[in-house]
């Protein structure tokens, strides 16, 4: 129930006004670093803040916090190598996300916010892992998040939820093993897994079963960023990727039930469309399919 109702609220409460208004104003998102837990907890605790004080808005917003790839560790530990290719376990992970809690709650000024525990698909099979140990990968990510949710009601923190995500793009590993970290969240069941990812390759037109790089093909774009709990959050850097963004919703509409919609836009500086241009591009091909969140990174 809980994951229809945060569903409901942060995905379809805002089609109503976000087609005819502007794009949202951009929140920031972070790639994480550190040399240890300490470190890592402590940028976590300042990203938390960071984003408190900055929200622009009373509505929820999404603080993503990417950790890098997804990884299994040993045997039965899982957790991620972040972007200083330092390895941390699910449980250094966890008392980051909870310093991020923190953070946020010290500095809130309005407005609530969803955690995002984010990682990737960068060469998973690469690392040695097996299709069963991403499924692996995305259970134990929703569970953290789930945990995370637990330690926010159990400090009081009431603006705040929890949920997961994944930076899946075709170019970093095969759709069989990135299915995997969706079917994974699944199957945990708590989690929304927000897909900030990419559609490398995709036809930019159209609304077929055209192939992309590395093996994938639409459907299996559509199939990471909308089956089941998954929801898309798509990189917009340039207006190539929202021409192929749009060919997975149509495909998506015209074989499978259940409208396909996006959560909102990913966009960076430094790129070739500013965040409002991301978001506004986005939108203007999809005919009002787009909710008002927009993260960014570097913003």
């Amino acid at each position: 129930m809980r994951i229809r109702v945060l569903l409901c609220a942060i995905a379809l409460a805002g089609f109503a006004s976000a087609h005819a208004a502007a794009a949202p104003r951009p929140v920031s998102a972070w790639y994480m670093y550190g040399s240890s837990p300490s470190e890592l907890k402590s940028y976590a605790y300042a990203h938390g803040c960071e984003f408190a004080k900055a929200q622009p808005d009373a509505s929820i917003r999404l603080l993503l916090l990417d950790f890098g790839a997804a990884r299994q560790l040993d045997s039965s530990t899982w957790g991620a190598v972040d972007f200083s290719n330092t390895t941390f376990s699910n449980a250094d992970i966890l008392a980051a996300l909870k310093r991020a809690a923190d953070g946020y709650h010290n500095c809130h000024v309005r407005g609530s916010v969803d955690i995002v525990y984010g990682t990737s698909n960068y060469h998973l099979s690469g690392s040695g892992m097996s299709t069963t140990d991403a499924w692996y990968a995305g259970y134990h990510q929703s569970e953290r998040s789930e945990d995370l949710f637990d330690y926010q009601v159990s400090k009081g923190y009431s603006s705040q939820t929890a949920d997961a995500g994944g930076d899946m793009e075709p170019s970093w590993d095969g759709q069989l093993i990135t299915k995997q970290l969706v079917n994974g969240d699944q199957g945990q069941g708590w989690a929304l897994y927000w897909d900030y990812g990419s559609a490398d390759g995709c036809p930019q037109s159209g609304s077929s079963d055209g192939s992309c790089n590395n093996g994938w093909d639409v459907d299996d774009v559509s199939y990471v960023s909308f089956h089941g709990l998954a929801l898309p959050l798509p990189e917009i850097y340039y207006t190539v990727l929202a021409n192929q963004w749009t060919v997975v919703r149509k495909w998506w509409d015209n074989n499978h039930s259940g409208d396909y919609f996006f959560g909102g836009v990913t966009a960076s500086t430094g790129v070739g469309l500013s965040p409002a241009s991301a978001w506004s591009t986005l939108d203007s091909l999809n005919g009002g399919l787009v909710d008002s969140e927009l993260v960014c990174f570097g913003c």
